[in-house]
């Protein structure tokens, strides 16, 4: 009898540390929410715009995030200062939730970039990867655009890197989300679900 009692207030300590963590957790995630909002906005164009150019686009911290990043609507600074954005939003909120990322993300701000393990394959590699480090190792791709300086190949495979590293952190979590949607539809819906208290990998509750 005495040894359930003991079980029995070991659960409910366990019970309350958790529920504090996950509470700090929620905290430190409404306070990236400010650093770094995610905004769906209205695209103003001029007249006769093509039938396929988007409507709305994502923002973070207030800087547009293009479907495609080669796009020359914003310039390689804007492109290049919102990845680095991006970059440290997921680097942090992969700390807060205690999720470590499959690839390594070197956060330097507009001059951000990820890494990559070349002597370990993933499906749907391409020749990016392939070629950069015949010999294995760890290998660098941009997470910013330069044009003249950063080959597109490299940047997309980086944006493939960081895209697989966003999907783990909403997979661990339990959140559903479509590989289709925008990466920062996706953070947002990560952290929407976390601080709502709609997380199904969190198994306590308030009472």
């Amino acid at each position: 009898l005495e040894v359930m009692k003991s079980v029995g207030a070991e659960r409910t300590h366990l019970f309350r540390s958790e529920f504090r963590l996950e509470a700090h957790r929620i905290h430190l995630l409404q306070q990236l929410q400010l650093i770094f909002p995610i905004k769906l906005v209205i695209i103003h164009v001029s007249a006769n715009p093509p039938d396929d150019y988007p409507q709305h686009q994502y923002t973070i911290a207030g800087l547009p995030l293009p479907e495609d990043v080669h796009t020359l609507a914003i310039t390689d600074d804007q492109v290049s200062t919102s990845l680095g954005f991006l970059c440290h939003f997921v680097a942090l909120v992969s700390k807060y939730l205690a999720i470590p990322l499959r690839y390594a993300v070197v956060c330097k701000w507009s001059r951000s970039a990820i890494l990559f393990d070349s002597s370990i394959s993933i499906r749907g590699n391409n020749s990016a990867s392939s070629s950069s480090s015949p010999s294995g190792g760890k290998v660098v791709y941009p997470l910013f655009r330069e044009r003249g300086a950063i080959d597109r190949e490299q940047l997309d495979f980086g944006l493939v890197l960081l895209e697989r590293n966003v999907g783990c952190l909403l997979r661990t979590r339990g959140v559903e989300f479509r590989q289709t949607w925008n990466v920062l539809a996706k953070m947002d819906k990560l952290l929407m679900q976390v601080i709502e208290g709609e997380d199904p990998s969190f198994g306590g509750n308030a009472g």
